[in-house]
């Protein structure tokens, strides 16, 4: 048996899909505090990575410092993890 993943243009019905996917994005503690994910006053050590969740509309679900445990907060929260780069 040969495993093959479906291309998303494939896929005629889509309304599964709908609502949930959610996006990982790594980001920087400057656009943390930016995006106001960290408070000003809390200060993170310079060049650390936070893994964000994004809903499909962009908005913030959650962060956290590893993206294995992002990727895990999604699929826990029955979501479809993406990458974004």
């Amino acid at each position: 048996m040969t495993d093959r993943f479906v291309e998303s243009d494939e896929i005629e019905d889509r309304s599964f899909l709908a609502g949930r996917i959610t996006y990982i994005k790594p980001t920087g503690s400057d656009e943390a505090h930016r995006l106001g994910l960290i408070p000003a006053n809390i200060d993170l050590p310079a060049g650390m990575k936070l893994y964000v969740l994004h809903a499909e509309d962009g908005s913030v679900l959650g962060f956290t410092d590893g993206y294995a445990s992002a990727y895990g907060a999604a699929v826990q929260n029955e979501l479809t993890p993406v990458s974004v780069h």
